[in-house]
């Protein structure tokens, strides 16, 4: 019986050994399986999703002439404050500047804090640089044939206000150091670094004063600056012509042929002012591509004017955009607006109006003039 239970013993303990064996083989086997299945996973880069890059974008608004006579001063006149409030002037196209990264005016005035005065030779209170820069101004340029109406205060006085405000700015300078420091002007946001230019073909006679300095219209200086904004990098150039003939609504010979040069030394956008009237817009072609725009005149924005032409004008909203290693593309919006000038409270008020709201805000004669006026620039734009 011993004998039995001895070989049943044994038989049983060799199996017990081959089961170990077998399921330590198991075991190995399964590691082995698992550690193949790891290397054989493919690396998180092939499945990463890949996002196109989002294109760099950069929207400009520009306006054309900011001019100031008597009957405005006093329209903004708040005695009980003792304050020039030009807030409500504008509350109708300031919407307009919300969407955009910076906006540009023709500041065509002197700045001061008394003695004001209408043409022709203009200076303003200087709230009217405030209010515009609380509604979304962001950005004046100031070379124009007005710049120099009050000599040396007039420029001193000017700078002044729009440095204290912070408002960039250029096309008049304290002297040659600030010349050479603050010109180009440079707009910048995201990958976008924009020159902006700004020069006029003179200042009505009056002499530059001395020590400071006014940007004429002088194509060698004008193709140094060009060269040196390329110098910087910029990706953009603009240049902010103050040319023309008064009342024209085409352009002369003059800016047509300084409009191609300015294209041909890298100026790829070419903003015009000083007639005071809407001029055509024309667009630079490369093949099916947008290269540049020239937008000879964009009229007045805000005036006391009343030739024809001259109750209103237009803005314009460039939109630049940079794909990755591409060239840019523009995309043009035209805001066409009328200075409604109702008598209210015993004075004439003054609102810039566009023309997407003219019906529900503008009144009576007016509203006949405004229509007038929006049809005659469209003749132009087309």
């Amino acid at each position: 019986m011993k004998a039995v239970f001895g070989r049943l013993f044994l038989y049983l303990s060799r199996m017990a050994s081959r089961i170990r064996h077998t399921l330590i083989l198991i075991i190995w086997i399964t590691i082995l399986l698992l550690a193949c299945k790891e290397e054989k996973k493919p690396a998180r880069a092939d499945h990463a999703i890949q996002i196109p890059a989002t294109p760099d974008t950069v929207s400009l608004f520009f306006c054309g002439d900011i001019i100031q006579h008597l009957p405005q001063i006093y329209d903004a006149h708040n005695p009980t404050e003792k304050d020039y409030k030009y807030l409500k002037c504008f509350r109708y196209i300031a919407p307009y500047w919300h969407d955009s990264d910076f906006v540009i005016a023709n500041l065509e005035t002197t700045l001061s804090d008394k003695e004001y005065s209408g043409y022709p030779r203009f200076s303003s209170p200087w709230q009217i640089a405030r209010d515009l820069q609380r509604l979304g101004v962001t950005t004046f340029v100031t070379a124009n044939n007005h710049c120099c109406d009050q000599l040396a205060r007039g420029i001193t006085k000017t700078i002044y206000y729009l440095d204290s405000l912070g408002i960039a700015h250029t096309g008049i300078f304290m002297d040659t150091l600030s010349y050479k420091k603050r010109n180009p002007l440079y707009l910048r946001k995201d990958n976008f670094k924009i020159a902006l230019l700004n020069y006029t073909y003179g200042t009505n006679g009056l002499p530059i004063p001395k020590g400071f300095v006014v940007s004429l219209i002088d194509t060698t200086v004008i193709k140094r600056d060009i060269q040196q904004a390329k110098r910087d990098s910029a990706t953009n150039i603009i240049a902010f012509m103050h040319w023309g003939y008064e009342y024209h609504t085409s352009p002369n010979k003059e800016q047509k042929a300084l409009a191609t040069w300015l294209h041909a030394q890298g100026a790829d956008i070419v903003i015009g002012s000083h007639p005071h009237v809407v001029q055509p817009i024309e667009y630079i072609l490369s093949g099916k591509d947008t290269v540049g725009v020239t937008a000879y005149s964009l009229g007045n924005f805000i005036s006391n004017q009343s030739y024809k032409g001259t109750d209103g004008g237009i803005c314009i909203r460039l939109t630049l955009t940079r794909p990755e290693a591409k060239t840019t593309r523009y995309t043009m919006e035209t805001i066409k607006f009328y200075t409604y000038r109702p008598f209210e409270e015993g004075r004439t008020r003054y609102y810039v109006v566009p023309e997407a709201l003219s019906d529900s805000i503008i009144k009576d004669y007016h509203l006949i003039k405004s229509k007038r006026f929006f049809k005659q620039t469209d003749s132009i734009l087309n």
